[in-house]
């Protein structure tokens, strides 16, 4: 079985965890963080003792999100190391729920997926079924918009009879 190759950012990584579905996810696809997403998130959440950095950084250290470092980046932030490491090749899409980097990632035609998409490409694959699907994204709707919470529902509502 082929796992789409994701490489997450920090605004989608941590939107999954609250909202519970970061595993399914990480079952579902190849997930991959940057470093600098992992200083973020994993690192400088476990300094301020957050659960959600203590969550992650058991998901990586099991293997169920890798961490790669892009060593001629000079990225300062994680969202534009996340686009170097997709630049050089070996990811389908990049993951992520920051409206201004989604902006650039049209700008460059680059695939993404934001967090309730994850569970609608979880569902075409086979990978979970529509009830499931619909309480995950309720899950998750405090945490996306509702543009995109109504989409998703849309596409999830469509394939109740399937």
């Amino acid at each position: 079985m082929y796992y789409m190759k994701v490489i997450m950012d920090a605004d989608c990584l941590i939107k999954l965890t609250k909202a519970g579905l970061k595993e399914d996810v990480c079952r579902a696809f190849a997930i991959t963080i940057p470093r600098l997403v992992k200083e973020e998130v994993v690192d400088r959440g476990k300094a301020k003792e957050l659960p959600d950095a203590l969550i992650i950084d058991k998901n990586v250290h099991d293997g169920l999100i890798k961490v790669k470092t892009d060593t001629t980046s000079k990225a300062t932030a994680g969202e534009k190391e996340a686009l170097t490491l997709f630049q050089k090749g070996g990811f389908d899409a990049i993951g992520s729920d920051d409206k201004r980097f989604i902006r650039q990632l049209r700008m460059f035609n680059i695939p993404y997926l934001t967090p309730a998409v994850f569970i609608a490409v979880m569902v075409k694959q086979g990978n979970i079924k529509t009830p499931k699907a619909l309480i995950l994204l309720d899950a998750l709707s405090e945490y996306i918009s509702a543009d995109e919470y109504a989409t998703v529902k849309l596409f999830l509502n469509s394939r109740r009879s399937q």
